[in-house]
């Protein structure tokens, strides 16, 4: 049975990728300690000029890399050795033994697929010059081509980026108005004292526990024009029952719906959790100088539980405008259709669907700078980083 399940070539698998780890980790260490070693030896940057002249000959030969890509093997020991000599002189050893192998990992990880999106949006890379790119390495550089092309009107999908960009707006506002609205109302209801408060609270978490593939598949099956259950109350109910999953504005509707029932919960937690800090004095003196609920509510909590929910309001609005997954579930993996896609959801499918990279990868920086935009704006307007004793 074991054998069948193929569970030793699997931890074969992952324990080749711990012992790999493991290698580039010490590597790293042993790097870092022999340039704080010989930092100050007068042979310390003719040697490392030699090092990266030797790794980018090796690379040329063995690997056949574009000479770009030479220069910058060429340029890594020597960048390292000016940093050591000129920048750390011998300063800071334990927290850059620390955090060297993390920032490598991160580089690799997040840092250089960001700089390689950077530098294909400014060139055309689709499935016709793909070959090219895969025999040379080379990509013909065609400036803010692929820019413009992103505020013009989409051939492919017949939606321009504006209509989805304000289709991307109600999406973000409709969901996080409710998700603060019915989880600051739940967590009120939810910080009173009545009996199985315990079992509430746990039910209520539901939605946001179990694994969001589930939940959208399972909201998905409920939506069914036929035998879903949402469409047989509505026709018991004598309402019309839309066709859920082929009409834009019913699927808009439905992702919608999905969506506020996984954010909830969330925001549910961070206000009970604003509300249980808000110290119980406050309220008994305000009661004893004759304040009423209303008074309380408008003096006390809300200026309190102000400073814990506009970080998750934030928080939340940046993972709902992102959020592809509901979409991309709830269209049964198709990445949305035109009429009910959102940013995010037309970015997949001109990348994995159109085969547009050099376009996606501007469409992607657009969408970035878009969203540090309105989240900088909000973030002024709110005064989120002002301190709550100003």
């Amino acid at each position: 049975m074991i054998e069948n399940l193929q569970i030793w070539p699997a931890l074969g698998e992952m324990a080749y990728l711990l012992f790999l780890l493991f290698m580039v980790t010490v590597s790293i260490i042993c790097a870092v300690r022999l340039n704080y070693t010989f930092y100050r030896s007068g042979y310390y940057l003719p040697f490392m000029v030699l090092l990266g002249l030797d790794l980018s000959r090796f690379t040329q030969v063995y690997f056949q890399w574009n000479l770009k890509t030479v220069f910058l093997v060429f340029a890594f020991p020597v960048l390292t050795a000016l940093f050591f000599k000129y920048v750390l002189k011998g300063k800071y050893k334990s927290p850059i033994y620390f955090a060297a192998p993390a920032a490598v990992l991160i580089f690799l990880l997040f840092m250089y697929p960001l700089v390689f999106e950077v530098y294909l949006a400014f060139h055309k890379l689709n499935l016709s010059t793909l070959s090219q790119w895969v025999r040379n390495g080379d990509i013909t550089f065609v400036g803010l081509e692929n820019f413009k092309d992103v505020f013009t009107w989409a051939s492919e999908t017949q939606e321009s980026f504006g209509s989805v960009a304000l289709r991307t707006f109600y999406w973000t506002v409709i969901n996080v108005f409710f998700h603060v609205m019915l989880g600051v109302t739940l967590a009120f209801l939810l910080n009173k004292k009545i009996r199985g408060i315990g079992i509430y609270r746990t039910l209520l978490v539901v939605p946001w526990a179990l694994p969001q593939l589930i939940s959208v598949l399972a909201w998905r099956g409920e939506f069914h024009s036929s035998f879903g259950y949402i469409n047989q109350v509505l026709a018991l109910l004598h309402l019309p029952t839309p066709e859920w999953w082929t009409n834009p504005q019913a699927l808009f509707t439905s992702m919608c719906i999905v969506n506020i029932w996984l954010g909830v919960p969330f925001m549910m937690v961070i206000a009970l959790g604003g509300l249980q800090a808000i110290p119980k004095t406050y309220y008994e003196a305000a009661s004893i100088d004759g304040a009423s609920r209303w008074q309380q509510l408008k003096a006390i909590t809300l200026p309190l539980l102000k400073p814990v929910m506009l970080p998750a309001i934030i928080f939340g609005s940046i993972l709902t405008f992102n959020n592809v997954n509901v979409v991309f579930l709830m269209t049964s993996q198709k990445g949305g259709i035109s009429g009910a896609d959102i940013l995010v959801s037309d970015l997949y499918k001109r990348a994995f669907i159109f085969n547009r990279y050099s376009f996606s990868a501007a469409y992607s920086l657009v969408i970035f700078i878009l969203l540090l935009f309105l989240t900088l704006l909000w973030a002024k307007a709110s005064k989120v980083t002002e301190s709550i004793n100003k």
